[in-house]
């Protein structure tokens, strides 16, 4: 029976297109691995050849047709079952759960990755174009185990425009205060500045020479 999960509020589902991005990154992964089984059957179905086990062992599938397709299961099952997710979901922050959010049991990882993906390709992938329509994004070998696929974590990205300084009150601008001087006491005033000689400033359109002005020189003349 099928269960809604106990934590919507605090999961993203993976959609279709996150999930077929990480299925294809799977499988490119499987056909590299089982590449290299391949090599390895090659000598010993040679050895096999002309025996029973050399032709067809189970309707039209070859003793080899069958070791390539339970090391095919087994990297979905292994990887599934212990760390909740595959290289490829991995890559696109994706992990597997089940509806209360428990560690997978090896019987729905089981059913999910054998029976429910050959019902999913017998339809003619209906059962994975399922998980753009659903609510909780499950495909058809979703339902059947009870799993959902989701974002393992929360990532929040902070535009650099977006930074700002905190806010600092405003202060109102208050009136100097001048505190007045003690009864008895003279007053006390600020000495003026000397008088300094304002300074010829060329015009911006100015394309003479320039010098430096002798201090002491001017002084004198300031004097006399």
């Amino acid at each position: 029976m099928q269960n809604h999960c106990s934590k919507t509020e605090d999961v993203t589902y993976a959609g279709f297109w996150v999930r077929l991005s990480a299925y294809l990154t799977d499988s490119l992964i499987v056909a590299l691995l089982l590449l290299l089984v391949r090599l390895f059957l090659a000598g010993i179905m040679e050895l096999l050849e002309g025996t029973a086990l050399g032709g067809n062992v189970l309707f039209q599938y070859t003793l080899k047709d069958m070791i390539l397709y339970v090391f095919h299961v087994l990297y979905f099952i292994l990887f599934t079952y212990y760390s909740g997710t595959t290289p490829g979901k991995k890559l696109l922050n994706l992990r597997v759960i089940s509806a209360d959010d428990a560690k997978l049991t090896l019987t729905d990882v089981l059913y999910r990755e054998t029976i429910g993906r050959f019902l999913c390709n017998i339809t003619i992938g209906i059962g994975y174009i399922m998980v753009g329509i659903d609510k909780e994004k499950q495909g058809l070998h979703d339902m059947l185990s009870d799993t959902r696929v989701i974002y393992a974590r929360k990532i929040t990205v902070i535009p650099a425009y977006a930074q700002q300084m905190p806010n600092v009150p405003n202060v109102p601008n208050v009136p100097r205060q001048v505190t007045p001087p003690m009864p008895g006491e003279p007053e006390r005033m600020t000495p003026p500045m000397p008088d300094v000689p304002p300074q010829a400033i060329p015009p911006q359109n100015y394309t003479g020479s320039y010098h430096m002005a002798d201090p002491q020189k001017r002084n004198e003349k300031g004097d006399s």
